[in-house]
């Protein structure tokens, strides 16, 4: 027969484990949260090609504290456009090792004819947050958190 101890300890169990796996780090497709430096932003990734393509098109904002995170097919010279945006935007290109390459302050583009930006070398990861709430800085590590459901 068990001890009381052991029961108690027994039915805390559960409730360490998910404490212990909250906020773990994760795989870049499930990621919640980015901690880049002494900033976090809650995350909506964009992973696939159609929630790339859409990105954050057409809303009327994103909201501070928020970004979204693109997780490109590969490390490559990856093009972002800012059609049928509505926002400015600071997007921030991250290496395949989850460094800070670089980063762009965006304005919305009305005209058919929308500039492409690229980063400067290959490109693994984009995140976009509200124009000037990015305040990063190029070889800054990226850290990937997920949340539990």
């Amino acid at each position: 027969m068990l001890s009381a101890r052991v029961k108690r300890w027994a039915s805390l169990l559960p409730a360490l484990l998910i404490a212990a796996h909250a906020g773990a780090e994760c795989a870049p497709e499930q990621a919640t949260r980015a901690r880049i430096g002494a900033q976090t932003f809650k995350l909506e990734v964009a992973a696939t090609p159609e929630r790339r393509a859409q990105g954050l098109s057409g809303r009327p904002s994103l909201g501070a504290g928020k970004g979204m995170w693109f997780v490109m097919p590969g490390a490559d010279l990856h093009g972002f456009w800012m059609r049928d945006m509505r926002f400015a935007i600071d997007l921030v290109w991250i290496d395949a090792e989850r460094r800070v390459i670089d980063h762009v302050t965006l304005q919305p583009c009305a005209d058919r004819h929308c500039p492409i930006h690229r980063p400067p070398r290959p490109a693994a990861y984009v995140l976009e947050v509200e124009a000037g709430a990015f305040r990063g800085a190029p070889g800054t590590r990226v850290d990937l958190r997920c949340d539990p459901p």
